[in-house]
């Protein structure tokens, strides 16, 4: 954990003055808490529970420690974040504030994020979707549908663009991502 935890602080500018460091720091600290051995999981999970609920208090941000998240995640401001218990966020992801990354009433499952991706601000990832690798959600877009390796999803609904290179002009992209 505190490897972990030195890489986060790292990550986040090197200061205690990062909420989005100590978002992390108590999500890490559930984690750790949960392999302790009987009644020290229990105050670890009791105190676990009220980092978690002054974290909802204070930045309006939720990250469940029964979330999969990967090596390099950096939350860039951490102002109501809320992320579900079931999803899955690969390594280097970075998320700006007022992101959701969740769950839908009528379709079961929580998102898969890979690596490398980067959420832009009040985005909304919702339902048993995958976003591929090295994919970018534009700012306040609302991703429903999978998002391909690569690409870029704007718009609400997010429609999904890819770049073919010249002079940087996007193209819409299949679901494949060709």
């Amino acid at each position: 954990m505190f490897d972990h935890l030195r890489s986060d602080f790292q990550r986040h500018g090197g200061s205690f003055r990062s909420p989005g460091f100590w978002l992390i720091a108590a999500y890490r600290f559930g984690r750790w808490a949960q392999e302790l051995p009987g009644p020290a999981r229990k105050l670890g999970s009791a105190a676990y529970a009220m980092m978690l609920t002054s974290s909802e208090f204070v930045l309006g941000s939720t990250l469940h420690r029964e979330t999969e998240i990967g090596e390099g995640f950096h939350i860039v401001h951490a102002d109501g974040i809320r992320i579900d218990p079931r999803a899955v966020i690969g390594q280097r992801v970075g998320i700006m504030q007022g992101v959701t990354i969740g769950t839908t009433v009528d379709r079961t499952g929580a998102p898969v994020i890979g690596d490398d991706v980067f959420i832009g601000a009040g985005a909304r990832i919702l339902g048993p979707v995958k976003v591929g690798d090295r994919a970018r959600i534009a700012a306040n877009s609302l991703v429903i549908n999978d998002v391909p390796p690569g690409s870029t999803a704007v718009g609400v609904p997010a429609k999904v663009l890819r770049y073919t290179g010249r002079s940087g002009t996007p193209v819409s992209a299949s679901a494949d991502g060709t």
